[in-house]
């Protein structure tokens, strides 16, 4: 099937490139003479170039995050952070309904209560339900529909002023998924943390790319100074290096709008569904007889399967006919 309610990568032919040049090159030194400590700072390269990467498409960090881990996505720093959340006294966390389950799955293993909120009046149910303590975790660009929420900045600041002591943890597992200008800042309080991926951008799934920034020390994540995937880091900082966050979504857009257009004429997607921001998603209105693809207020699709088949089995993506 073209269409999904998971969300898929593609992997595109330029990552595949990249991946073959890295693997040709047979780079044994990085490995060797670990003794020397040369592997040390092998990470700072590869989360210095996200910093920068991820400036160029909106993303303002300022110096609020002194710590820096490198991660096997975006997974490894949810369970770092609600685990330490966990067992140091945290409170609930709060997401809006239709967030990325994973915060909810990892939460509920560490023994911790979720909240949902409705997007469109989250702060009233807030006011009710936030306390200090808790944390508020969201994602921008949103996984809810794929797009990039314009509530953030908004939101960010009434929960400093309206819940002080609610910590905000932003995932941006999709900047470099979106062929738009993400104007996000997070120099502010109450951002406690920001994590990212590129396993969504690139279609690096497997080779578990991503990063942690944090206000306050994970001591869990230190001891990645030393266990950390070398040839993933190397492979981040190269793949960024060659393309802009916004250069890949913008080139296979033409693909996103095909593989929807081909959706809706098979019936599998309602005609009301629009291409999302995240060029992997398309979005449409809640609608009973997809039901299955239920997120918060509104239906979510993933069309990774579509377009990987047009994009790497099909030649060149084309515009869908008027």
């Amino acid at each position: 099937m073209d269409v999904t309610r998971t969300v898929y990568g593609v992997t595109f032919p330029e990552t595949r490139r990249i991946v073959d040049d890295l693997w040709a090159e047979r780079p044994h030194h990085w490995y060797e003479r670990n003794y020397t400590k040369r592997q040390d700072p092998m990470h700072e390269p590869c989360l210095a170039r996200w910093r920068t990467w991820a400036a160029e498409a909106g993303v303002t960090l300022g110096d609020r995050f002194p710590h820096q881990y490198p991660t096997a996505g975006a997974n490894e720093a949810i369970h770092a952070l609600l685990a330490q959340h966990a067992t140091h006294g945290g409170g609930r966390i709060h997401v809006f309904a239709g967030e990325y389950e994973g915060y909810s799955y990892a939460a509920s293993a560490f023994g911790l209560a979720m909240v949902a909120h409705p997007r469109d009046d989250c702060r009233r149910t807030l006011l009710a339900e936030a306390r200090a303590g808790d944390q508020f975790w969201l994602s921008q660009p949103s996984a809810i529909d794929g797009n990039l929420w314009d509530g953030f900045t908004e939101l960010r600041d009434w929960l400093a002023a309206a819940r002080p002591g609610v910590r905000l943890v932003v995932d941006l597992t999709y900047v470099g998924a979106v062929p738009i200008a993400c104007p996000i800042d997070l120099a502010a309080e109450p951002v406690a943390a920001v994590l990212w991926s590129l396993s969504k951008p690139f279609g690096v799934y497997y080779h578990r790319v991503g990063g942690l920034f944090a206000h306050a020390e994970v001591p869990s994540l230190h001891g990645h100074l030393w266990f950390k995937n070398l040839f993933s880091l190397h492979l981040g900082e190269r793949l960024m290096a060659t393309h802009s966050a916004r250069e890949l979504p913008a080139r296979y857009q033409p693909a996103q709008r095909r593989a929807l257009a081909d959706a809706q004429v098979a019936g599998v997607v309602p005609a009301t569904a629009r291409p999302s921001h995240a060029v992997m998603l398309a979005h449409a209105p809640a609608d009973p007889a997809f039901a299955e693809y239920a997120r918060g207020a509104g239906l979510r699709f993933c069309l990774s399967a579509g377009i990987d088949r047009m994009v790497n089995h099909e030649g060149p993506p084309r515009a869908p006919s008027p």
